[in-house]
């Protein structure tokens, strides 16, 4: 049950993008068919971490059923265009162009089900020189700009997690949800053409905005914010611990009810944010002077008097001792794995990792049944 829970999905995906965006409506309460190629999805391959499966695959397909189909078979064709038919979302992440030669593009599919609402997700979007080109996760970031903000000063680093396909999938998901609900309204399907170059470039629009009319070229700042100080990893007596201070209210109120340094607050190296920035090496001097007299408990306990946001610099064995940490079990195989629970998913029972066209008979018997069976 869910709000999606008279939705019908189908996508011939693989990857990361595409199966997160179908996670999310699976978990809104959709009926998700995966449609894998002869092998696979070959995120099925990346390793086998969780009980001998892949932890990707783990993550981004539970409560799914797996149709195997050869999209270049004239019969697996056939079941796919009445499973389609039938569908209120159709989704594909195949190289542009792919799915019009194998006659699914979206003017076809409309013939037979005008409601359809059809997302496609590609590296560049559809059209372009760029149209082509492979758009892995990294190459997205290398190109979009990300990584030239990201690491240490004059060291481009890639974001640790696939930061560019999960914003695409979850940006896809937010714009089918948006064509469902205008359906309501229009009667009328909609194709969504979706790129990770697209999504990522939106998300860089403050850095692409501060070169485009500040003339600044940003790069990384390691753990620093690199337009707001202070606004990042500060030393305690007893190791590394985060202070984020947002606004100039924020300001004073370290310096005077943390630091016990309301001069600092008034010193015209710090007046300003803009001034905190561009005097960060002597503003970290100032502020550890104080705090590498404390542990990192004590420095705690003054912020949270004074009001002040500070956090941990956690790794990830200590996210899972974390008390914020929300969990949910999935099935995978005969085991059951631990994985994190989004705050919005709240259901208990655990959803199964299918099998590599584990649903295919069943989904051949009930899409292609005739009046006679």
């Amino acid at each position: 049950m869910g709000a999606l829970s008279d939705t019908l999905v189908v996508s011939l995906e693989q990857a990361v993008a595409a199966p997160y965006c179908t996670r999310l409506l699976a978990e809104a309460g959709a009926r998700v068919i995966k449609v894998e190629r002869p092998g696979g999805d070959f995120a099925r391959h990346y390793d086998t971490i969780v009980n001998g499966e892949s932890a990707y695959f783990v993550w981004l397909n539970n409560g799914k059923e797996s149709l195997l189909l050869d999209a270049k078979n004239d019969e697996d064709r056939l079941l796919l265009a009445a499973i389609v038919a039938k569908a209120d979302v159709f989704i594909q992440n195949l190289r542009p162009g792919a799915v019009d030669a194998l006659g699914f593009g979206y003017s076809d599919l409309i013939k037979s089900n005008p409601t359809l609402i059809m997302c496609s997700i590609s590296g560049y979007g559809s059209e372009g020189e760029y149209a082509q080109k492979k758009a892995y996760d990294f190459l997205v970031q290398g190109e979009t700009g990300l990584c030239s903000i990201t690491g240490a000063p004059d060291e481009p680093a890639r974001v640790g997690i696939s930061v560019c396909d999960i914003s695409t999938g979850l940006t896809a998901y937010s714009e089918i949800l948006r064509a469902l609900l205008e359906r309501k309204h229009s009667g009328k399907g909609a194709h969504l053409d979706v790129s990770l170059f697209d999504v990522m470039t939106e998300w860089m629009s403050v850095p692409l905005v501060v070169y485009k009319y500040g003339d600044r070229l940003l790069s990384g700042t390691g753990l620093d914010h690199s337009q707001i100080a202070p606004y990042g990893v500060h030393q305690a007596a007893d190791g590394p611990f985060i202070i984020a201070v947002q606004h100039q209210g924020e300001w004073q109120d370290l310096c005077k009810k943390v630091l016990d340094r309301p001069d600092l607050a008034e010193d015209p190296r710090f007046t300003t944010n803009v001034l905190r920035v561009d005097n960060r090496v002597e503003l970290t001097v100032e502020i550890e002077n104080f705090t590498k007299q404390f542990t990192r408990a004590e420095i705690a306990q003054k912020m949270e008097a004074g009001g002040i946001a500070y956090g941990n610099l956690n790794n990830c064995h200590d996210v899972w001792e974390h008390p914020a940490l929300k969990t949910k079990q999935v099935v995978s195989g005969d085991n059951t794995a631990t994985f994190v629970r989004r705050v919005c998913d709240a259901e208990t029972e655990a959803r199964a990792i299918p099998e590599l066209g584990e649903h295919t008979d069943r989904l051949r018997a009930e899409f292609l049944a005739t009046d006679d069976d």
